[in-house]
């Protein structure tokens, strides 16, 4: 899916309202299309972006370098296992991948366990993709594990929905 002619780099990390000190984690991230204007974000913050394929994280890590963009670290790994220590992220995001995950409920309970409380989760979904999830899907899959709706912003291209985690219940 070409997502990137239809959604702006800029766009997409205004939509995610990031402090400059924020530590983001990008889920899904390809060959981070959006990973160096996030990054470029968080001059005093850090950008971990992770893919399942090595391949794709090799893409990203060439991109970003030739950004000269240094603020972040690549990570091989499955959404369903995040190696991080709980509360590690303030910020965390997805475009067009969480349709794709295997075992959705376990990655979002892993979403949920590496976000800081009253951190956001931002899951964008793309018009048109065949694994796209409605806003009303997303809100079931989310709910459960403790992220609450904040907003959702959107056209024609997509929509990104905002989520914030409550405290440990």
């Amino acid at each position: 899916l070409e997502f990137r002619r239809v959604l702006f780099r800029s766009t997409l990390a205004d939509r995610l309202e990031l402090a400059p000190e924020d530590r983001v984690l990008e889920i899904g991230a390809g060959p981070g299309y959006f990973s160096v204007e996030v990054a470029r974000r968080l001059p005093r913050g850090h950008l971990t972006v992770l893919d399942l394929q090595p391949e794709m994280l090799a893409r990203a890590r060439e991109r970003l370098s030739r950004a000269g963009v240094e603020n972040v670290s690549f990570i091989t790994s499955d959404a369903a296992a995040l190696p991080f220590a709980d509360a590690s992220f303030d910020v965390v995001f997805l475009v067009t991948v969480l349709g794709e995950v295997a075992e959705r409920e376990r990655a979002a309970s892993e979403i949920a366990r590496v976000t800081k409380a009253a951190g956001r989760l931002s899951v964008t979904e793309a018009v048109g993709d065949p694994d796209r999830l409605s806003s009303r899907a997303l809100a079931e899959l989310l709910g459960p594990v403790g992220f609450s709706p904040a907003a959702s912003v959107g056209g024609r291209a997509g929509l990104t929905s905002t989520f914030v985690r409550g405290p440990e219940r």
